[in-house]
């Protein structure tokens, strides 16, 4: 998924995308690994940097929260996600939070399977690439 960052992005928003590409990387080695729960924890860390990536870009403040929703609402573009994605981005931000603060590892972990893991893979490489191409200059 590795992206060339285009030149006239702010070095903060590249340095932000370099963050996705690790937590990226990081998805897919927890997966090759069998370490679903954190498949989905570095999905949601992947997503949540590229919506900071796309606030840098925005030249807007970059605050301390995790909750992707709250995040795309701050770059003006949650009104851009379908039903689908937002779910899909609210259920990781359930996943991130559950996992730091709530529940165990154990019962977080028995929803996530092999598949499941890789369905998480999936969607978070597509709102990523979507994401991203919202950091385009205007013209």
């Amino acid at each position: 998924m590795k992206k060339k960052f285009e030149e006239n992005w702010p070095p903060v928003a590249k340095a932000w995308m370099d963050r996705v590409n690790y937590d990226w990387e990081t998805a897919q080695a927890m997966h090759k690994s069998s370490r679903y729960l954190y498949v989905v924890f570095m999905c949601q860390q992947a997503i949540e940097k590229t919506l900071k990536a796309i606030l840098a870009f925005q030249n807007k403040e970059i605050k301390p929260i995790h909750n992707l929703s709250k995040l795309a609402e701050l770059a003006n573009i949650l009104q851009e996600f379908d039903k689908e994605t937002h779910v899909f981005i609210d259920r990781l931000s359930h996943y991130y939070l559950n996992a730091r603060y709530k529940e165990t590892i154990d019962t977080l972990s028995q929803a996530i399977g092999k598949t499941e893991a890789k369905e998480y893979l999936a969607k978070t490489e597509k709102v990523i690439i979507w994401l991203t191409q919202k950091m385009t200059p205007l013209q």
